[in-house]
């Protein structure tokens, strides 16, 4: 596995799932801070296209991330059923605009497999793991230190 998993290999991990578009994703429960209904962020400039904005949560401003296209899948459609998962990796905090949550449950670590080659040796950046069921389904296991924003290193020695 590469080094961007956030979990201990060979050990269950709960996972909280979630749908963007048709697709099942999930991230660890323990980079879940909170799930909040929509707030409408309020846009950067030269932010990336898959940043809307930036939203208060009780007194920190954090970025709202458009996890649909931050995965390649195009900006999302706003429905009811819309949240936005708040997530933590070591410092940073920011809001995954997704389109519902699904539910948390337990993977036991035979049914997390390591993500495949896209060629040329490269993983999926955005990947940590593709988990399997027993009923052929498969879900995306996201990594979430990679789809946070990337800070400037001037912004991280400050």
């Amino acid at each position: 596995m590469t080094s961007i998993v956030s979990y201990a290999q060979g050990q269950a991990l709960q996972v909280l799932s979630f749908e963007v578009g048709a697709q099942t994703y999930c991230v660890p429960v323990s980079a879940v801070r909170e799930i909040r209904g929509v707030t409408p962020p309020t846009p950067l400039p030269d932010a990336p296209p898959f940043v809307r904005g930036v939203i208060n949560l009780r007194g920190q401003v954090m970025p709202v991330i458009d996890l649909s296209q931050r995965l390649g899948k195009g900006v999302a459609i706003d429905g009811e059923r819309q949240v936005i998962i708040v997530v933590e990796n070591q410092n940073d905090v920011a809001g995954m605009l997704v389109d519902a949550v699904c539910d948390s449950f337990i993977v036991e670590s035979d049914q997390i497999n390591p993500p495949p080659s896209l060629g040329d040796g490269e993983d999926s950046p955005l990947v940590s793991a593709v988990i399997t069921s027993g009923e052929g389904s498969m879900t995306i296991l996201l990594a979430v230190s990679r789809i946070l924003p990337e800070r400037p290193v001037e912004a991280l020695a400050a």
